[in-house]
């Protein structure tokens, strides 16, 4: 038990580093790492039945992560410890089962092996009613302290707001007492100014590498001339600029508009090639008064990105082989992204331990690192093109060497690369 613990707390103490190192920048994803450190944090807090939904959330969002084993004794322990006999030796006999040769299992408890061997005969495996209601009563407490602290935080959260009203009310007060007249007259003209901006989606996804433009419309609803400075933001790779309809080469910062009159504008801008299928980012443009610039009137609109997204699996047709084994390698390439990819290049590295025999379905160069290079020219969403390669298994391959390759997929239309790790096999005796 004590071997076990302290394998998962240096491995939960190991992501919680990385979580924290990369929290700033992706405080917005939920990864299986993040899931297991919760997971292990309410263990070490004897919340079992948290951990429990953790693990199962962790398994079920990620179900090929590689901390699949660690969560599954994490289940297995809290399981226990929360009286679920049942569970706790599901959990360890799927561990053994899903990790025949993991370091890990001579470190489960002689009581989980007992309760998985009891299973395996096929024995019903009695409820402990007495831990069971112990964990039922830590978790309703571990709920009722989080609500308290929510609670409290909200109540000092509504009297500061509310001590900030007050203030910012005396302040006021104070400001229209010395400056009556003036704040009078300034806050009449703000309020004449009154403007409507209507920012017209496109007709849908912008396909990546391609032009958008959006209409937009500008009309000054007040009663006195008014001049405004226009501004476009955006992430700055879309190049997004404001021009006059029916003038795409008038870039506008500036207009001068009658009462009732209407400006009618297009925003111009180009998808980047690296965005993802279905990126949503904002564009804004704002009209702020050229009289005061505390006076603005902005409209915002979501673009999406249409592109292709292309994965690469390879893998051997057997996950054990013996050394003189002659088989086929696979290497599948998908898309499953809104637009069709063009022009793809896909170089295959295979383990040192193979032996590339040759291949029917497509051409191929290889070069003098025994790199395989292939050409497909379009991968249309939602389908997906095979290479079939006959290999050898060299002779002189070691005996529980792991075989895996790597698959680069090129897309030349948008000079992008990803780089995917082929499925692992082992090399048995013969």
């Amino acid at each position: 038990m004590t071997t076990i613990t302290n394998s998962i707390t240096r491995i939960a103490l190991t992501l919680c580093i990385i979580f924290i190192t990369f929290s700033s920048g992706n405080a917005a994803e939920i990864d299986d790492s993040t899931v297991f450190v919760e997971a292990f944090n309410a263990y070490q807090q004897k919340d079992y039945l948290l951990t429990i939904e953790k693990c199962d959330q962790l398994n079920q969002v990620f179900p090929d992560s590689p901390l699949r084993d660690v969560s599954l004794l994490l289940i297995a322990r809290a399981s226990l410890k929360s009286g679920d006999n049942e569970r706790a030796a599901k959990s360890v006999a799927m561990f053994t089962t899903e990790f025949p040769e993991s370091s890990l299992k001579t470190s489960v408890e002689d009581e989980l092996k007992v309760l998985a061997t009891r299973h395996l005969k096929g024995e019903v495996l009695a409820p402990d009613k007495m831990l069971q209601a112990s964990a039922g009563k830590v978790r309703s407490d571990m709920l009722a302290r989080e609500r308290a602290a929510a609670l409290k935080l909200e109540t000092e959260r509504i009297a500061k707001i509310k001590a900030e009203q007050e203030r910012q009310a005396r302040i006021k007060l104070e400001a229209e007492r010395r400056e009556k007249e003036r704040v009078a007259a300034e806050k009449l003209a703000k309020a004449s100014i009154k403007t409507a901006i209507t920012l017209y989606e496109g007709a849908g996804a912008v396909p990546v590498n391609g032009k958008g433009n959006l209409p937009v419309e500008i009309s000054n609803r007040g009663k006195s001339s008014e001049e405004f400075l226009l501004t476009v933001t955006a992430a700055r790779e879309y190049g997004a600029i404001l021009t006059r309809a029916g003038k795409p080469d008038e870039t506008v910062s500036r207009v001068t508009l009658a009462a009732g009159e209407i400006f009618k504008g297009v925003v111009a801008f180009r998808m980047p090639a690296t965005m993802v299928d279905g990126h949503r980012s904002t564009v804004t443009i704002k009209a702020v008064s050229a009289k005061f610039s505390d006076v603005s009137f902005q409209k915002d609109v979501i673009v999406v990105s249409s592109a292709p997204l292309v994965r690469a699996v390879a893998k051997l047709a057997k996950q054990k082989v013996v050394p003189g084994e002659r088989l086929r390698y696979r290497v599948t390439v998908l898309n499953a992204g809104s637009m069709s990819a063009q022009n793809l290049t896909v170089r295959l590295i295979l383990p040192p331990e193979v032996e590339f025999l040759g291949t029917s379905d497509v051409l191929f160069k290889q070069d003098q690192d025994g790199i395989l290079e292939f050409a497909l020219d379009q991968v249309d969403i939602g389908k997906l093109a095979e290479i079939n390669l006959d290999v050898k298994i060299r002779e002189n391959s070691a005996v529980g060497k792991q075989l895996r390759g790597n698959v680069e997929v090129v897309n030349g239309s948008l000079q992008l690369k990803n780089l995917f790790t082929a499925t692992a096999s082992v090399v048995q005796a013969p």
